[in-house]
């Protein structure tokens, strides 16, 4: 991420003395241009394509899932801060939030610590719902917020943040519960870049080895391309190719294209779900068995579960 001033926020006096208060929701156990940008991460580690896939992947939310304003924010472990990257004005536009940042607090735990429990998102009710305009941070009005943790293997990476301050439509479970696919994919694909989160030259970029590059670009080109059949095309055994694309990435083949399968899902399904098969298929899976196999191990449980049947416990949680 790029090195800029930052103003710094602090919420106590935002916030005044009206604090959110969280609603909990059920607990969850842990497009082809998607799984080209995560897989960018993988290939070309920088700052300058951290700030690429993070700009993007605000677009997607807003644009793919649907949430109405999205902003996301980085963990800067040193400053114990929370730094803008991309987000959403007070008028539905994506805009440069490079320059804010604000303490790390106690909320911020709690949304990791849930997420780490389980919750694939906090909800937040009767929050000052929060723009920048020029250079200054304008309160639109009160309302919920949700916030989607994104965290790679080695711990917190993020928080998405997302509010309907433009329209005030209420809380949507189904958009929240894609976001949570969403931010689930960015915490996988920015672990390789933690580096670049936050200062471009925090370490000197190091140029990945050739062949990640290729597997990638193959990769994205036809996601259902075998070990054997990568290895074939680059010439060089399957063993050969396995090894050095895990000593490379710290991740598997298998693993790394599972993961390209589940970026095109996600920018395939439709806001009901209604088409799982449709769009498993044409993400790269094999079989509707597979993807379901995929899915459930990545995220605990079955997709249809995971994206639709928790509305009744959200209800439920409401009242």
């Amino acid at each position: 991420m790029r090195r800029t001033e930052r103003r710094r926020i602090d919420w106590r006096v935002t916030l005044a003395d009206n604090p959110p208060i969280a609603r909990l929701v059920a607990p969850s156990s842990q497009a082809s241009e998607l799984a080209e940008f995560t897989s960018a991460l993988l290939s070309e580690p920088s700052s300058e394509t951290v700030d690429r896939v993070v700009c993007y992947a605000i677009e997607f939310a807003r644009n793919v899932v649907r949430l109405e304003r999205a902003a996301i924010f980085v963990l800067d472990n040193k400053a114990q801060a929370m730094v803008g990257t991309w987000g959403t004005d007070a008028v539905g536009q994506t805009i440069d939030e490079h320059d804010i940042m604000y303490d790390f607090g106690d909320l911020d735990r709690e949304i990791f610590a849930r997420a780490e429990q389980g919750y694939a998102w906090t909800v937040y009710e009767d929050c000052p719902l929060i723009a920048q305009v020029e250079n200054q941070t304008q309160i639109l009005g009160r309302g919920w917020v949700g916030c989607t943790a994104i965290v790679g293997p080695r711990g917190p990476i993020g928080i998405l943040f997302n509010d309907t301050a433009l329209t005030h439509s209420p809380f949507d479970e189904a958009k929240q519960a894609r976001a949570a696919v969403l931010c689930s994919l960015l915490g996988r694909a920015l672990e390789p870049c933690r580096a670049h989160l936050v200062q471009s030259d925090s370490e000197p970029t190091q140029p990945q080895h050739p062949l990640v590059r290729d597997v990638t670009k193959l990769l994205v080109r036809d996601p259902t391309l075998s070990g054997e059949s990568l290895a074939k095309q680059l010439n060089m055994s399957a063993g050969q190719l396995a090894r050095t694309f895990r000593r490379c990435t710290d991740t598997s083949i298998v693993e790394h294209r599972n993961e390209l399968r589940l970026a095109r899902f996600l920018g395939r399904i439709d806001t009901q779900a209604g088409n799982l098969l449709e769009a498993a298929l044409a993400a790269g899976f094999g079989s509707y068995a597979q993807f379901h196999r995929v899915f459930r191990a990545r995220f605990g449980q079955p997709p249809r579960e995971y994206l639709l049947e928790r509305r009744a416990n959200a209800s439920e949680d409401q009242t």
